[in-house]
């Protein structure tokens, strides 16, 4: 499933995630380009059912606080090298995204609603505390993004680095769904998150040097041993 070196050549391998995130792209843009920011986030809004709020309000944490942190702590069972790179570009995202935040410090759905269009009440899904501020960029997507677009530079099989981009591109619209972020916010997130496992891949071929490429797992074997 893993590979067992780390793949110093081209991105050919990569045309399964690179692909359909290129689409999705243009796809995302096209419609910032035709629909006002509010009118596309009503578009992208508007079907709300009880299994989509309960799907999407788990699904978003992909991109949360645990999840990711999770999957890097999993990983030092399986090599350090790849926890400590994905560490890396999650870390790398934060940094990013944190500083567009304050930069930029543009209104949430839900509180840009409230003052543009009072009006109007956008649908809100049960267990989700709403936020007003910091809505650009996306730290979701971004986390998401640099998570699953660097499990795709790890592994070999296709379909696997398919379905990372399916996992991340829900995240993003989890997002919109939620009314916690508008669509832009999420195209920058999913940028800032490809460009930050991009930069943090040299660091990739750096771990993957002896201590790199061992594992916790090895570990707990030689103290498994020491004890019998």
């Amino acid at each position: 499933m893993f590979t067992p070196k780390v793949p110093l050549g081209g991105f050919r391998g990569l045309s399964y995630f690179l692909t359909p995130y290129i689409l999705f792209f243009i796809v995302v843009l096209a419609a910032l380009v035709h629909y006002p920011k509010a009118e596309l986030h009503l578009l992208m809004n508007q079907n709300h059912t009880s299994a989509a709020d309960w799907f999407f309000r788990i699904w978003t944490e992909f991109g949360g606080n645990i999840i990711p942190f999770v999957i890097i702590f999993l990983f030092l069972f399986y090599r350090y090298s790849f926890s400590l790179f994905l560490l890396a570009s999650k870390l790398t995202g934060v940094v990013i995204f944190s500083v567009a935040k304050l930069i930029f410090t543009e209104p949430r759905p839900l509180y840009y609603f409230q003052i543009h269009f009072p009006q109007i009440s956008l649908p809100t899904v049960e267990g989700v505390r709403m936020l007003n501020d910091y809505s650009f960029p996306s730290g979701h997507t971004t986390s998401a993004f640099a998570i699953f677009f660097g499990l795709s530079l790890l592994v070999r099989n296709k379909w696997l680095k398919l379905t990372f981009f399916i996992v991340a591109a829900l995240v993003g619209y989890s997002r919109v769904y939620l009314s916690q972020h508008f669509a832009v916010d999420i195209l920058a997130g999913s940028v800032i998150g490809i460009f930050s496992a991009l930069i943090c891949r040299p660091l990739l071929v750096k771990f993957d040097q002896n201590w790199g490429r061992k594992s916790l797992s090895e570990v707990f074997i030689k103290k498994s041993a020491r004890s019998c």
